[in-house]
């Protein structure tokens, strides 16, 4: 079953595969949405973390 997670859910995907991001080139929605976290100020980027971390340890997938 597919569920939405908006822009946080969209930030946390994409982060949560950075590390296979240097094996293939970004889409144009990967490369708008890594463009809109690079614009957040640097508190807001550590509490984008945190909530991606606090969603991974939720999720049951």
């Amino acid at each position: 079953m597919a569920k939405s997670y908006g822009v946080a859910g969209a930030v946390a995907s994409f982060l949560s595969r950075r590390m296979s991001l240097r094996d293939r080139r970004l889409s144009s929605d990967e490369m708008e949405l890594l463009a809109q976290y690079r614009a957040l100020t640097e508190s807001d980027q550590v509490a984008m973390r945190y909530l991606i971390g606090a969603m991974k340890s939720v999720s049951r997938f």
